[in-house]
Order: C-alpha cells, then structure tokens, then sequence
C-alpha cells in the first residue's frame, strides 16, 4: 500500500471506469464521468492509498479508511485480472492491523453487494458481520461491521479458497 502518484492515474482511471470492477460498484461510468475523472487532480480519485505490486511497483487496486457514513469505512477494488490472489485479503489485514494501532475508532464498516459473494466472504473471513441489509445504487447492499480490537486473521491464513465464487468476467 502507497500513496497514489501521478504515474497512477490511467490504471486509478481503468478500475473507476472498468465494466468488471463496476459491476459491483454502482454500475457502468458515463463518458461524461470519465472524461471529469481524466481531468481531475489525483487526490479527487477514490481511494486514498493504492495497492501495488512489491516486485515492480504496478498499481493493481485501491483501498482506503474514511469515514463518509459517519462510521470509519473499509473500502476496497482490484482491477479483475488481480482478483482471487489475496491480495485483498492481505491489503484488508494490513490495513486493519493499523486502524487497530493507529485510531480511536473502535468499530469500522464495510458494504458490499448481497451478489458480490466473493466480497462478503472475504469480509466473513476478516471477522466482519451483517449489521443491517440496505438499497444503493438500485441494489441490495449489506452493511457489514467488526470490531478493531477484536484479533485479525493471519497473513498466512487462506482467506480465500476454491469454493469461492469466480470472479465476474466481461461481458
């Protein structure tokens, strides 16, 4: 995890814009939209860090902490061809591990699409529950919660297995 640079901008662009990611994130992006987001500032882009590979620095997702319901909220998206390695799962603990250290918040929350299992399982998995269910974006949401004191999961613990769902493809 890394602040995002400008050397970020066309992949931060892709993963707002893909149809695949998307598909679980409000739907598809209008041309209009893109074009703003080509033009705006860096720091207007979702996310407040990127998830990069070690070896070579490629940005493969975002993740961020904020608190935009009032709740300090846990956020995450790959770029599809990253999706099913773990590295959410990893980028989720770290990231927790320092709210954990680093914050006053005691609670943090998620929400993910009823249909995007593959969230809602890692979100399982990292010891979040069903708070309540809600509509967003024409789509039936859950609101998911855990404490951050409670003990994180272990790096080398699988978070994810082969009974989780495929990843969405394109259309």
């Amino acid at each position: 995890m890394r602040p995002p640079g400008d050397a970020d901008r066309t992949a931060l662009i892709r993963l707002m814009t893909d149809p695949v990611t998307r598909e679980y994130l409000g739907g598809a992006v209008d041309y209009a939209s893109r074009q703003a987001l080509e033009l705006s500032p860096l720091g207007l882009t979702w996310g407040r860090w990127v998830l990069a590979l070690a070896e070579d620095d490629t940005m493969i997702g975002s993740i961020t902490l904020d608190h935009d319901r009032g709740e300090l909220e846990l956020s995450y998206a790959l770029l599809p061809e990253w999706t099913g390695r773990g590295y959410a799962a990893e980028s989720c603990i770290a990231l927790l591990a320092w709210a954990r250290d680093a914050l006053d918040d005691e609670q943090v929350i998620a929400v993910s699409q009823t249909r995007n299992k593959r969230s809602v399982a890692l979100l399982r998995r990292l010891g979040f529950t069903v708070r309540r269910g809600l509509e967003e974006f024409g789509t039936q949401q859950l609101l998911m919660e855990r404490s951050l004191r409670e003990p994180l999961p272990e790096y080398g613990q699988s978070l994810q297995t082969s009974a989780d769902p495929p990843p969405p493809t394109r259309r």
